[in-house]
């Protein structure tokens, strides 16, 4: 299975890399029609050699933008495994201390597998239902994948809530722990007023 998987990425590459050289330009090769224009004489080996150049130089580009999105993936998986983390922090830390708990919920992911979703799940005010819900939402995107999109891959985060649903959106990089933390932090002073206030230290509780 892994293996037919594979075999269609290669097509798209190559399908990809056609289009490209297709798209050759010989502009800078065409001859003039007037017979009195000053030109230099081409021949065939010149030609050759100004094509292969242009070949080689999209071939090249092509391969360093191939390397990217495996880069990209790579980071995609790094990135999730940082989220898993500061999720688990921020339940642990504020909501577990403050609103009687929390928990984290990976959401399915969805058939292409280029969006990862996480919701955080709490208690809210008094004159909710008692079940937890939805309080803080986190979504990991891998954006310019595909074999024929130009320009550079990117991994895009977004923290939201349920009335701030693009709270916070960043292009994730090497501080995407410090950015995920303060992206969370942003999205728990935005929902702080609708959660159910249950402290648990007694001296919190009493005041």
């Amino acid at each position: 299975m892994s293996g037919d998987g594979g075999d269609a990425v290669r097509e798209d590459w190559d399908s990809a890399l056609n289009r490209l050289l297709e798209g050759v330009n010989l502009d800078d090769l065409s001859i003039p029609l007037s017979s009195e224009t000053q030109r230099v004489r081409l021949t065939f080996d010149a030609v050759h050699d100004r094509v292969a150049d242009q070949l080689r130089d999209k071939v090249r580009s092509e391969r360093m933008r191939r390397d990217a999105v495996m880069a990209i993936r790579r980071q995609f998986e790094e990135s999730s495994l940082v989220i898993d983390e500061a999720l688990g922090l921020f339940v642990a830390t504020l909501l577990e201390a403050f609103h009687g708990g929390g928990e984290v919920r990976r959401m399915p992911d969805p058939r292409d597998g280029r969006t990862r979703t996480w919701q955080v799940l709490a208690s809210r005010a008094p004159g909710r239902t008692g079940a937890r819900e939805p309080v803080v939402t986190v979504i990991l995107s891998l954006r310019g994948l595909d074999a024929l999109d130009r320009g550079q891959p990117a991994l895009e985060c977004r923290t939201g809530t349920p009335r701030n649903p693009r709270l916070v959106d960043f292009v994730a990089g090497s501080d995407i722990r410090l950015d995920i933390e303060d992206a969370i932090c942003r999205a728990y002073q935005d929902i702080l007023g609708t959660l159910r206030f249950d402290p648990i230290a007694p001296d919190l509780r009493d005041a």
